[in-house]
């Protein structure tokens, strides 16, 4: 006998009240018509599992699950036709693919910077030039101080020989030794200072050359 339902039944009620209500052999079907459909399910979460491939020590290794981070150099997620849905990559890809990324964030903020500072190209050669011509002032007026530094020196170191020939090697007075050791000291902190000057000139140089290559190239794209 067919079984009366109110209205707030719901579909699994529905379908134990045709069952109760269906003869053995209707549910024999019923019973069957479930089984399929449960397999089904089953079969369908099966098949969407994904398979990880990767590398542990030259073996290739399928698994159900990801490889630990420790041993992880990089794997491959694949269904269950051996399809890859997706390549991941290993730790030190990964830290190289974030340092490429903020590199290139890198280059964007300069290309940017570059097109805010300078109107025109002549802007540019200008303030190379003058950073170029600052440091050859520079340069120029150490030059200046190591040869008047030079010429004190010779004077003390003459005066040093002569004392010296009068009373004895060393034996000069003490504020010609002071003096004459100041002077080298100076001399030889104007010679690195100068060194030092100069690589930052080559740099300054090299720099605001590739800078105008670029703002060329960037000027270009714009155009």
């Amino acid at each position: 006998m067919l079984q009366t339902l109110g209205p707030g039944a719901s579909s699994v009620d529905t379908a134990r009240a045709v069952y109760q209500t269906a003869g053995s052999g209707c549910r024999l079907r019923l019973a069957g018509t479930a089984m399929a459909a449960i397999l089904g399910m089953v079969s369908v979460a099966a098949q969407a599992e994904p398979v990880y491939k990767y590398e542990d020590r030259g073996l290739i290794t399928y698994q159900d699950r990801a490889p630990d981070s420790k041993q992880d150099e990089g794997h491959s997620i694949l269904n269950n036709q051996g399809v890859v849905l997706e390549e991941v990559l290993s730790r030190q890809q990964r830290r190289e693919a974030r340092k490429r990324e903020r590199q290139e964030e890198l280059a964007r903020i300069r290309d940017r910077a570059l097109l805010a500072t300078f109107t025109t190209e002549d802007d540019l050669i200008r303030t190379r030039d003058d950073r170029i011509g600052m440091l050859d002032g520079l340069i120029s007026r150490l030059d200046d101080r190591i040869r008047i530094l030079s010429e004190r020196l010779a004077v003390v170191d003459k005066r040093v020989q002569m004392q010296e020939k009068s009373n004895g090697q060393g034996k000069a007075q003490e504020s010609l030794y002071a003096e004459q050791h100041s002077i080298q000291r100076n001399i030889e902190n104007a010679w690195s200072l100068i060194d030092s000057k100069a690589a930052e000139r080559s740099e300054v140089a090299d720099k605001f050359d590739d800078d105008l290559v670029r703002y060329r190239e960037l000027k270009a794209e714009r155009s």
